[in-house]
């Protein structure tokens, strides 16, 4: 046969089952292509094949993987809600610290007898003996009227009823 008669088909070299020298196989296998014009040779990847042993372990550990993200998933679920209520708690606590640092400084307001008795004055109208007592009464309009609501709104049904029947003898 003569050059000229073969197929103008590539020719493939074979490739072996068997591991190269190290026994590490190789990632991606090469094969050797032979061209029909030039004869010369070039190389092109090919997909390495799986063991079923290979197979195997990587099936393992998914398994392995998806039983551990089962597993870890309520748990570190829980983890971090407890994380947010002790966070939420510690925010209470600086609170209530700060209510009681201001507490304790009232207490140290009211142990001063001072200040007891100008709360008294200015609250309660006590007064010390000999001390003048002013009271200042308005006839401001809308005073009066907000203290008639206010009285209004704290009676009865009947005592309205009978206030009106005061109120309609007066006119």
């Amino acid at each position: 046969m003569t050059r000229d008669s073969r197929s103008t088909r590539p020719t493939r070299a074979r490739t072996t089952s068997r591991p190269t020298s190290g026994g590490a196989a190789k990632k991606g296998r090469q094969t050797a292509v032979r061209t029909a014009t030039g004869g010369a040779q070039r190389t092109r990847a090919t997909r390495p094949t799986r063991s079923p042993r290979s197979m195997r372990r990587l099936t393992v550990i998914g398994v392995l993987l998806v039983f551990l993200a089962v597993v870890i998933t309520p748990t570190l679920r829980s983890y971090l809600s407890q994380r947010g209520q002790i966070a939420d708690l510690n925010k209470k606590v600086a609170a209530q610290q700060a209510d009681l640092g201001n507490l304790q400084k009232q207490k140290k307001q009211w142990d001063d007898p001072k200040y007891v008795e100008a709360q008294a004055g200015s609250r309660l109208g006590f007064a010390k003996p000999g001390q003048t007592v002013t009271v200042y009464v308005t006839n401001d309009p809308k005073t009066i009227a907000d203290a008639k609501a206010q009285q209004d709104k704290n009676s009865t049904w009947y005592g309205k009823m009978w206030q009106s029947v005061v109120a309609s003898g007066k006119h």
